[in-house]
Order: C-alpha cells, then structure tokens, then sequence
C-alpha cells in the first residue's frame, strides 16, 4: 500500500508541473487530476500507517528486519508505513498430548510414555493451559518465532513428565500420589516457562494408563479393600444388633422381676376372679364358688 500511495502523489505532482506548461483545457483536466490523485495518495498512504490488533491478540512491530520491543495491544495503532505487524495471540490456550486419536494437536497415538521407578512403562495423557505474557511478546517472536507450542512447549511437557515419574512407582502414580506428581510438574513447568516468557495456569493428568498385569493387580488390590470394609460393616452391625439384645434381654429381666417382687397371693386371688367373672359376663360360662373350689359349667350361647 505504501507504494501506490507514493505513485499516487507522483502522479499528482507530474500533473501539476504539466498544467503550468499546457493552456486551457488541459490545464483545467490536469488540475482534477492533480487534486484527485493527491487525495487518494494521503487516503492509501494513511491506510498503510493504521493498523487494528484483534482482541487477544498482541501486535509485533518489525522494521526492515528489526524487532521493535513496544508491543502493540488490542485496537487501533498508527506505525511507520514501512513496517511489518506480526499478530501472537495472547489469550489462554491449551496443548494436550492423548493416546486418543484426533483428541490433541497431534493425530494418532500421542500420549506420553514414561519410566516409573519400578521399570515399568507408563502412558500419560496431559492437558496444559498457558498463555503467553504480551509484555514479552517481542522477545518471544525474535528468539522462538511463532511456532512456540512447535519449538517449547511440546518438548518442555513431555521432559517435565517423565522426569517427575522417574521418582514414582506405577502403582504411586495410579493412586496415592497422583496429585503430588501433578504438582511437581506444575511447579517445574511454571519456571521453565517463564523463562521463555510464557505464563503456565494448568496442568490436567487426564489418563494414566498402567501395563495389563498391574491394572489387574489394582483392581483385585481395590475388590479386596472393598471387600474387607463391607466385611468389617456386617461385623459391626451384628456386634450392634448383639449388644441391642443384650440391653432388653436385661430390661425384661428387670421388669418381669419388678412384676413378681410386687405380687401377692391376695393380688393373684383377687385378678383370677376379676378374669372369671368378665368370662361369665359374656354368657359362656357360670361360675359357683364350693368350699373354695371354683368349677366352671359351659352354657351354650343364646342364639
């Protein structure tokens, strides 16, 4: 664009050398020209010097071959015509290496394979977040270019790993310290990256896929524990439901002998005659007393 606005304001000034020289009309014509083209010279040449970052983008400004090291934000900026603007993205992005095919940047089987401390090989799937600090946005273009996931991020990830799991066993990294290898990682990847000028936010061990023999080993380790547990509940439910009997077994021992240590030969004589005549009262017995003797005669029921 720089170039057809400086042959847009050469034509303007060869138009207006020509008019003085040429009389009327050609002068007139040649004045249009001088004006039209002199406008649309300034209009390209103006264009040429704007330029519009995107939002979360940064701009990096060359200058015949120079990296500049202001680094242009989001909007609209006016540069040197001759320059060239370079855009890096500075929003947060993610890189992930899977054994799942068309799951990461790479296709095909891209998970990292790892040596745990016991021998054995490892896969891991992993997901980084980052971002790149647009302050070093200029350093990063001139020393790496914009291939950064290409030339560090990829090698830095996978080094990262399998230095943290060389200090672990397989089964360590399946289950109890999977979190503290993460955070080693985190912690590792954090300083290698700020050196590069890349602002590391998260580390995702998405996958640890362990060798056939040890995943069983696992699993019947996991159905044994599970097993134990339940086992120890039923223990513990039956030691309850034991001690439950105990306690009333006890109570009614108390209560029945509560009952007896009040009862008396005049209490028993007393509620016998009170159930007999409540018998005799629905008509199906008749109750006379004899010497102290009480027989009892059935008498059917009135119909």
């Amino acid at each position: 664009m720089v170039l057809i606005a400086i042959l847009l304001l050469l034509v303007a000034g060869i138009a207006w050398r020509m008019k003085t020289k040429l009389g009327f009309p050609l002068s007139a014509r040649l004045l249009v020209v001088q004006w039209v083209t002199l406008a649309m010279g300034l209009v390209v040449l103006l264009a040429s010097m704007a330029v519009i970052i995107p939002p979360g983008q940064a701009g990096v400004v060359v200058l015949f071959g120079t990296v500049r090291e202001h680094v242009l934000p989001s909007g609209l900026h006016f540069i040197n015509p001759f320059s060239q603007v370079v855009e890096l993205e500075v929003r947060t992005r993610n890189y992930t290496m899977s054994g799942i095919a068309d799951e990461g940047q790479k296709k095909g089987d891209d998970s990292i394979p790892v040596i745990t401390s016991d021998g054995l090989t490892v896969k891991l799937d992993a997901t980084v977040f980052y971002h790149l600090d647009q302050d070093r946005c200029a350093k990063i273009y001139e020393k790496i270019g914009t291939d950064v996931e290409g030339q560090i991020l990829r090698s830095q990830i996978r080094t990262s790993l399998r230095d943290a799991a060389a200090g672990l066993t397989a089964t360590e990294l399946y289950t109890t310290r999977r979190m503290g290898f993460v955070e080693n990682v985190t912690k590792t990847l954090t300083t290698a990256f700020k050196e590069r000028g890349i602002i590391m936010e998260q580390v995702l061990l998405r996958n640890v896929l362990l060798p056939d023999q040890i995943t069983k080993a696992i699993n019947d380790k996991i159905a044994a524990d599970q097993d134990a547990q339940k086992m120890a509940f039923v223990l513990q439910k039956e030691k309850q439901e034991a001690e439950r009997k105990r306690i009333e077994a006890e109570g009614q021992a108390k209560a029945q002998q509560i009952v007896s240590q009040s009862l008396t030969p005049q209490i028993i004589e007393y509620q016998r005659i009170q159930a007999l005549r409540d018998i005799g009262a629905k008509g199906n017995l008749i109750i006379t007393p004899m010497g102290g003797a009480t027989p009892m005669i059935q008498v059917p029921a009135r119909k």
